[in-house]
């Protein structure tokens, strides 16, 4: 990652602070470790970070950042992500991003489109974007839908992330979650998923399986918006 790359990221995300009397409205950090089933696939640990800042009372900008490190590459990852926010009526929100990373063989700039909608009890999120993967411009997009098990701290979801660099090669990755709050804004979650990668004529589907551990911040606890680099989505290398 060029650091000129984050340095901006870094003073375009901390600016509004000193321009909103708002401040921040929700923040969270994240541990956690991923691992394929298979040892051979390597694992990875990442420690992440998500702030929002109010611009006014329905405009944020919402800044991600994330280091990882990669057990059978030996090697780490950064990543940075800035999201302009705009929310409207009752729990909708829409935005755009745009973001930087490296690591993992994997060095890149992309930009999108992302979108979500608070139901009673569901929640659906969504997002769409375009960057080089390989050197060639490939399209990532995913689907996220997350619901409350009654009254309790017990949640679950599933998500869904596709990815094609139009060269031969794509990814799909299919999980299911749960997430449990321990109170005061800590959260305790796991994932169960499967990853799905095709590259020229050689093909890859491998289970793997992840823990963290979130401390949700701010008036609003969480962001509105999840993370949307590359990165986030490798179970491991």
């Amino acid at each position: 990652m060029k650091l000129r790359a984050v340095a901006a990221a870094l003073a375009i995300g901390l600016m509004p602070a000193s321009l909103s009397a708002q401040g921040l409205v929700g923040a969270n950090i994240d541990v956690n470790h991923y691992q394929f089933t298979s040892k051979s696939k390597g694992a990875r640990q990442a420690l992440q970070g998500s702030f929002e800042l109010a611009l006014g009372t329905s405009v944020s900008t919402q800044l991600d950042l994330g280091y990882y490190k990669f057990d059978q590459i030996g090697g780490s990852g950064r990543s940075a992500t800035l999201h302009g926010i705009y929310q409207f009526g009752y729990g909708g929100a829409v935005g755009g991003f745009w973001g930087t990373e490296d690591g993992g063989g994997i060095d890149r700039n992309f930009y999108g489109l992302e979108g979500a909608y608070d139901f009673t009890t569901i929640r659906l999120e969504g997002y769409f974007s375009r960057g080089r993967v390989q050197g060639s411009n490939a399209t990532l997009l995913g689907a996220k839908i997350s619901s409350d098990v009654g009254n309790g701290p017990l949640s679950l979801n599933a998500s869904v992330d596709y990815m094609d660099n139009k060269v031969g090669s794509d990814m799909t990755r299919m999980a299911i979650g749960a997430d449990y709050g321990l109170g005061s804004g800590v959260n305790l979650y796991g994932e169960l998923g499967t990853g799905n990668a095709r590259v020229a004529n050689f093909k890859s589907n491998d289970a793997f399986v992840g823990v963290g551990l979130r401390f949700d911040l701010g008036d609003r606890p969480g962001t509105t918006f999840g993370r949307r680099a590359l990165l986030d989505r490798l179970p491991g290398l």
